[in-house]
């Protein structure tokens, strides 16, 4: 099957390529940057990645043509004045470099246009997709002492903005300055705080919550959700005489269950949150992303519509629609369940092969459990669709394997047994899954990508003399495993071809040189890191140069000419 660009499917990981066939990567389309999807820390990437909806460049001149290919001599097919916004989705470089164009809310480009005729900015988010893969983090203040630390930026795959601080509760602003000192939890003032608390007095134990509360939104902000999680808890025991305080201590920890994978525990916090603000927008709209994860289709929106009335939000409006499509999609659909797995599937599916697919699931479960020392908390929903209708429900294009927008969605029209092609689509799209929750959404692509074929059985030998090649051919000629961090979604197909190989290679050189443990610590350490480069540093003791040279070395070691 010839390769074909990548997906635009919003929301979702397409993650996987039919064959990863050697690929060409003329020294002229070599992409120096996808710039969306790749700069700053990121949605990614062991996620899903969103399409950007808001525009990122501004155009200069007074008028901007736009052609229909990467070239002056292409067709002309519109033009851009001065000032018009538009959104860039990656960015090339021939002989010159071409941007490729598209409106705010439109879904399929205009064109090409030189990158010089575009001022460029990052794109400004309005707020969270509910109950999607992705999320932009909603800020909870800034500088140190305030007990907030910056944006709380904990978990990045929950579909939900972590609750702001509510720096407005009486006497938060003095108690955190007093918690938190030179972006350091002062132990002591807390063991204080705690010792007046034993009177009984409201008065103190109001103090104590406030302080436990600020040095939770502290560790919320260090990406330290377990260390969030116990200080929260401190704060809800002190705060039994103070309703608002409460409200946010349990909204909050609902919030870090999320960041763990845990929906199940969030839902109890978020129905004892229920009972003490039953009109709050907040508590239904993460009830729903928790009911969604759970793959409580009705559930889910049915908190999601009770959030539209108490405060109505685009984000969650464009959410339900697309649940509704799913839900409606769905109802007619049979269902199977193991321990680890829901499953829905379309009648022209046989009982049998249902049946079939959740045990090979479960074996992949147990083998990715073993090879990564690590299992999902929750069930995972997979939902098996004919060709047409998961075309229909995700709009991917006919090449697309299956792909991951929380939920695994494949297709298995014609299909009465697992075959292997089936089986590495399964264990691929649910390493994805594992890594996910694995890293609390921090993984890079690269290696999200990389892992979820090392699992399904593929390795770097007819690639590694391209990847060679093209490394040695300097900068200009690969792609930095930096700038592939980001959503893959929109780059043209070689690139992408050459993104899912160095993936692979990288990932590869990785277990080769530092085993499973290596990478479970590299895990753990991304799950703690704001960045990547850190967890790199920390983990593996190495950096990306240094990573890229090992690859190289890697390749030309094991798969010599």
């Amino acid at each position: 099957m010839s390769r074909a660009q990548p997906s635009r499917v919003k929301g979702a990981l397409v993650c996987r390529f039919p064959a990863l066939q050697p690929f060409v990567v003329p020294a002229v389309f070599v992409a120096l940057l996808v710039l969306v999807g790749l700069l700053g820390p990121l949605e990614p990437s062991c996620q899903a990645q969103s399409a950007v909806t808001v525009s990122n460049a501004t155009v200069t001149p007074d008028t901007l043509e736009v052609h229909s290919e990467m070239a002056s001599s292409s067709e002309v097919v519109g033009s851009l004045k001065k000032g018009d916004a538009v959104i860039v989705d990656f960015e090339i470089k021939t002989t010159e470099k071409w941007c490729s164009v598209r409106l705010a809310g439109q879904a399929d480009k205009m064109g090409f246009v030189q990158c010089q005729g575009l001022a460029r900015q990052l794109p400004k988010f309005a707020g969270s997709e509910i109950g999607s893969s992705t999320m932009d983090v909603a800020p909870g203040g800034s500088g140190s002492g305030s007990g907030g630390g910056g944006a709380r930026r904990a978990g990045k795959d929950i579909g939900v903005a972590p609750p702001p601080v509510q720096r407005s509760l009486n006497g938060y602003s003095e108690i955190s300055r007093q918690v938190v000192r030179d972006d350091i939890i002062d132990i002591n003032k807390l063991a204080e705080l705690d010792g007046a608390a034993k009177s009984g007095s409201a008065a103190a134990m109001t103090r104590a919550a406030l302080g436990h509360y600020a040095a939770a939104n502290f560790e919320l902000s260090q990406n330290s959700p377990d260390e969030a999680l116990d200080q929260f808890q401190d704060s809800l025991n002190f705060a039994k005489k103070d309703v608002n305080l409460q409200l946010e201590d349990l909204l909050s920890i609902a919030y870090v269950h999320m960041v763990r994978s845990e929906y199940s525990s969030a839902l109890e916090y978020l129905d004892q949150a229920r009972k003490i603000a039953p009109q709050s927008a907040a508590v239904a709209a993460m009830t729903g992303s928790a009911y969604y994860r759970l793959d409580r289709l009705p559930e889910a929106v049915e908190q999601w519509k009770l959030a539209q009335k108490i405060q109505p939000s685009p984000m969650i409006a464009a959410t339900l629609e697309r649940i509704e499509k799913d839900k409606n999609t769905e109802s007619d659909f049979r269902e199977g369940s193991t321990h680890h797995f829901s499953l829905h599937y379309q009648g022209n599916a046989t009982p049998q092969l249902a049946a079939e697919i959740l045990r090979r699931l479960e074996e992949h479960f147990r083998f990715l459990q073993t090879q990564l020392r690590f299992a999902p908390v929750e069930p995972i929903s997979v939902v098996l669709y004919t060709q047409e209708t998961f075309q229909d429900i995700t709009r991917a294009p006919g090449w697309v394997g299956a792909l991951n927008d929380g939920r695994i969605r494949v297709p298995i029209q014609g299909l009465t047994s697992v075959t292997d092609e089936l089986s590495q689509v399964l264990v691929h799209e649910l390493t994805h899954s594992f890594v996910r929750q694995k890293t609390l959404g921090r993984c890079p692509t690269w290696l999200n990508e990389g892992l979820a074929q090392y699992m399904e059985g593929r390795r770097s030998e007819q690639s590694a003399q391209q990847l060679v090649a093209m490394y040695q051919a300097g900068e200009g000629h690969y792609i930095p495993l930096h700038h592939l961090e980001g959503g893959w979604t929109r780059m043209p197909a070689p690139v992408a071809a050459f993104a899912y190989a160095w993936g692979l290679a990288a990932t590869e050189t990785i277990i080769a040189n530092s085993g499973m443990y290596g990478l479970e610590r590299f895990f753990d350490h991304l799950a703690n890191e704001s960045s990547v480069e850190p967890a790199l540093r920390e983990s593996l003791q190495t950096t990306y140069p240094d990573l890229e040279r090992n690859t190289v070395e890697y390749l030309r070691t094991t798969y010599p000419r």
